[in-house]
Order: C-alpha cells, then sequence, then structure tokens
C-alpha cells in the first residue's frame, strides 16, 4: 500500500481501511447488504504477510446470520455477488467436522477507473446470476442495480 497518509496523534490498531470506491463505486451496483457483507469479512481479513491465510477471512455462517438479521439462503448470493464484481475469490476446504470450511479471500476494491474498464464484464457476470437466481435482483443496489438486472 504506497502513499498512505494515518495523521499523527492517538492512534489504534484494529482497524480496516475502507477505500472510498466501495461507497462511491461499488454500492451503487452491488446493494447495501453485500457492501456490508464485504466489510465485515474485510474487518476480519487476515492481514500476517507471513501466514499462509494471508489475505483471507473465514467466519461461521451462523454468526454472520444472528449478526446481520440475514438468512442462511442469502449468504450464497450475496457470495456470488461479491465474486461476481471481483471483491472476494471463495474456496472451501474440508473441516474436521465433516462440513466444508469457506475461506473468503478478500480484495481491496479496484479504482474507479479500473472498475469502469471491467464494468462490462462485472454486468455480465451479475445479469447471469439474476437469469439464474431472480431473487438476486432485490440484493442489488437501488442507483445501479436496475442496469444489471435489465438489458436495457
Amino acid at each position: 500500500m504506497a502513499n498512505v497518509y494515518i495523521r499523527e496523534g492517538t492512534l489504534r490498531s484494529g482497524f480496516s481501511l475502507v477505500y472510498h470506491d466501495i461507497w462511491d463505486v461499488y454500492h451503487p451496483y452491488i446493494g447495501d447488504k453485500a457492501t456490508l457483507y464485504y466489510l465485515f469479512l474485510l474487518r476480519f481479513r487476515n492481514n500476517d504477510e507471513s501466514s499462509f491465510n494471508h489475505g483471507k477471512s473465514w467466519r461461521g455462517r451462523k454468526g454472520i446470520v444472528e449478526k446481520f438479521q440475514l438468512s442462511y439462503s442469502t449468504l450464497p448470493l450475496l457470495d456470488g455477488i461479491l465474486s461476481a464484481i471481483g471483491l472476494v475469490d471463495i474456496e472451501t476446504r474440508p473441516s474436521p467436522n465433516g462440513a466444508d470450511k469457506i475461506y473468503y479471500t478478500v480484495h481491496d476494491p479496484l479504482t474507479e477507473a479500473e472498475f469502469a474498464g471491467r464494468l462490462p464484464g462485472f454486468i455480465e457476470r451479475l445479469r447471469e446470476m439474476v437469469a439464474s437466481k431472480p431473487e438476486v435482483k432485490k440484493l442489488l443496489g437501488k442507483e445501479k442495480g436496475r442496469e444489471v438486472s435489465t438489458h436495457e
């Protein structure tokens, strides 16, 4: 991360850097719930560069559902939205309890210019999601979600 200025004064550890682009560029397309979910995953991203799990986040679905009053059926839709727009990559690994554990590689957002260059691909992937799972349409952003969910 180059050229980042953190003001002098009382500094705290245990914080996440949230780029304005999440709100200004991504949120109009992905909506409130996906934005909140991304920020939650970002908060728990492993930033230890020496760790095998560097850049990854893993949180139990039960805790997320309870914390944000989301349904279990909504989480895979939000996973799909965040993955389609390039904010996360998702992998599963076997777990001792039998259920696969989900790991998210949580990416920093693209700049506005980078996002604009990749927007057609993002929109196409989101449209494919809406076509296969119409309930995704209700989760998309109020400002730009219509662009994604229709071919206008």
